[in-house]
Order: structure tokens, then sequence, then C-alpha cells
């Protein structure tokens, strides 16, 4: 309540004045820099309060500024806007090679191998290491594109999609916050670090 908490600082302010405790006097006390607002958020800085439209950047931000120093997984906070039901459901971009793909590579295999055979036969050194150099790309190329068991690796994890999301709506947010509160922006842009772990540790 950002209204209360200046009404609270002002009260504070006054009897410290009264009292003679300059030193807490020169100390900055800041209200809360993010409230929600209905269906939209008072974004505050100093003196000055803005309102933000809903998005998920600033619930993002308002659960890091809520928890200063203490690092949250992009999949958590992803929780907080999709409820605890998406948190595993972003899904992937699919596997690395496509059944197509994968076949054509097994057929280039499988006739290098027969080139190499041919080659060794005939004394020809030359093939030999031609057809050995790229039957060694071609198995280390399927070899990442298909993990244990045959079983095909996929591209973009659900927490890697997470981290992507999440760093965009955060920078978005703080870039809306620039807009209107350009000192706070900074500052926020500065204390907020995002990746697959996020936090903010104010200066």
């Amino acid at each position: 309540d950002p209204a209360r908490a200046s009404r609270l600082l002002a009260e504070a302010t006054a009897t410290a004045t009264e009292l003679g405790m300059h030193r807490l006097l020169t100390q900055r006390v800041q209200v809360p820099v993010l409230a929600r607002d209905g269906d939209g958020w008072l974004v505050t800085d100093a003196d000055r309060t803005v309102r933000l439209r809903d998005s998920k950047g600033l619930r993002y931000l308002a659960d890091l500024l809520a928890h200063p120093g203490v690092e949250r997984h992009v999949l958590d906070l992803v929780a907080l806007t999709d409820g605890p039901g998406q948190r595993h459901g972003l899904g992937d971009a699919g596997p690395v090679l496509d059944p197509q793909a994968k076949a054509a590579y097994r057929a280039r295999l499988a006739a290098l191998r027969a080139e190499l055979d041919d080659a060794d036969a005939a004394g020809d050194v030359d093939g030999s290491a031609r057809a050995q150099a790229e039957l060694a790309a071609l198995t280390a190329e399927l070899s990442r594109a298909v993990g244990l068991g045959g079983r095909d690796r996929v591209v973009g994890s659900a927490a890697e999609k997470a981290r992507l999301n999440v760093t965009r709506a955060v920078r978005t947010a703080l870039a809306r916050i620039a807009e209107d509160l350009p000192t706070l922006g900074a500052r926020l842009d500065r204390d907020v670090r995002t990746g697959l772990h996020c936090v903010f540790v104010p200066d």
C-alpha cells in the first residue's frame, strides 16, 4: 500500500526531526517499489508513482523484489503466472534430427563402411583416410542427436525455454519502468540478474 507507506514515512520523519535523530533522517527510506493495484501495478520511486498494466514480467519482478538475495529458478517464476501444473508443461522444440534425416545418416554410414572396406582391400590409403574422416564426423553428429538406447535428444528443454521467456519478460518490464522512472529503471536493471536462476541483489 504505497499511500499508507508514504503517510507512515512522513510520520516517522516528523518524529525523527522532533527527537533530533539527524543520522536517521539522512538515511534514504524506500516505500515499496512495486505494489499490486487491481488489474495493474503501482511503481514508486521516491515521491513519484506511476501505474503500469499487469504483465508476466512485472509479476516475476515483484517476486524477485520481495525476496532480495534469494535466487529463484525460472521454472518457479513461470509457475507464479501459469500455475504449478504448468511448471513442466513447456515442452521442447522436438528432436535434433527428424526420422528421415536419421535414416539418411545411417544409409551414408553404411555406404562409408563399404567404401572403407574396399579402400583397405585395394590398399588405397587416401581413400581409406577420407572414408574414415567422414565416418567419424557423421558418427559424432548422429551421437549428438541420439542418446542412450537410441532415444532422440530434443532441442530446447523446458528450463531453457523458461529462461528465455522469463528473461525477455523481466527485461521488457524493466524497460517499461525506465520509460517513466528512468532512475529506478536503471537501478533495477543493474540489480536484477536473470538467467536459469534469477535474483534481485540491491546495491
